[in-house]
């Protein structure tokens, strides 16, 4: 079970132009972290006390399934890393709930990550008919997929990224800033800067951003582009 604090503990980030809510679901600590940082604590989490990176990829799905459930229909894009780990296993929850739910891979899933290909095999047999992985013959049907969600779920870069966005990658973004009404961040918007808070050649402009463990300082920096903030507790010990 996770530590006995309050589950939502809420402040207000309101400059002259913006207004932001952040909410604090299982997390004590309003510390912000560095990309170093939050690689350093699950590292300690996965080779310190022997917690499975891949149940730490559970827990952060559900954490995401618990601030979208409303929602009935979704695109999830992903890329092939553990970022895109993370989509696939909030895939998988809301094909179980019976959610209308489509899922794009940018990139080859074939080079994914332990992780990834894990949720991907899964996923593979549960609802086969969901997955697309994005080319050009299809990015007609992804930008239909956008337009008619009620949610987009951005899985594609997490706080590792730290070099420009190009290609269809950058392509991917710009679609989904233009065609989706309601993007849903996984731990940090694709493209932004963790430590910096940056655009990285190209970057999600989220409505909602659920981060995991600690807030990211990219986020603090540049609140713009994660919207409103869940930190959500995902099981790394303090």
């Amino acid at each position: 079970m996770p530590p006995d604090f309050d589950n939502e503990l809420e402040y207000f980030y309101d400059p002259e132009e913006f207004h932001r809510e952040v909410v604090y679901v299982g997390v004590k600590s309003p510390e912000a972290v560095s990309r170093e940082q939050a690689r350093a604590a699950d590292k300690r989490a996965i080779e310190t006390f022997g917690i499975p990176s891949i149940l730490l990829m559970e827990n952060a799905a559900l954490a995401v399934i618990q601030q979208v459930k409303e929602y009935a229909v979704f695109a999830i894009v992903c890329s092939p890393g553990n970022n895109g780990g993370d989509g696939l296993a909030i895939a998988r929850h809301l094909c179980v709930m019976g959610k209308d739910v489509r899922v794009y891979i940018v990139g080859d899933p074939r080079k994914g990550s332990e992780d990834f290909t894990k949720n991907l095999k899964i996923m593979s047999k549960l609802a086969p008919e969901v997955l697309n992985t994005i080319n050009e013959e299809n990015f007609d049907e992804f930008e239909s997929a956008l337009k008619g969600c009620e949610a987009c779920i951005d899985a594609i870069f997490g706080t590792g990224l730290n070099r420009p966005i190009e290609g269809i990658f950058k392509r991917v973004i710009e679609a989904m800033n233009k065609f989706a009404t309601h993007i849903v961040a996984v731990d940090i918007p694709s493209g932004l800067d963790c430590d910096t808070g940056e655009e990285l050649g190209a970057a999600v402009r989220a409505t909602q951003t659920v981060t995991f463990h600690r807030m990211k300082k990219g986020l603090d920096i540049s609140p713009q582009y994660g919207g409103d903030v869940a930190v959500s507790y995902i099981g790394i010990p303090n």
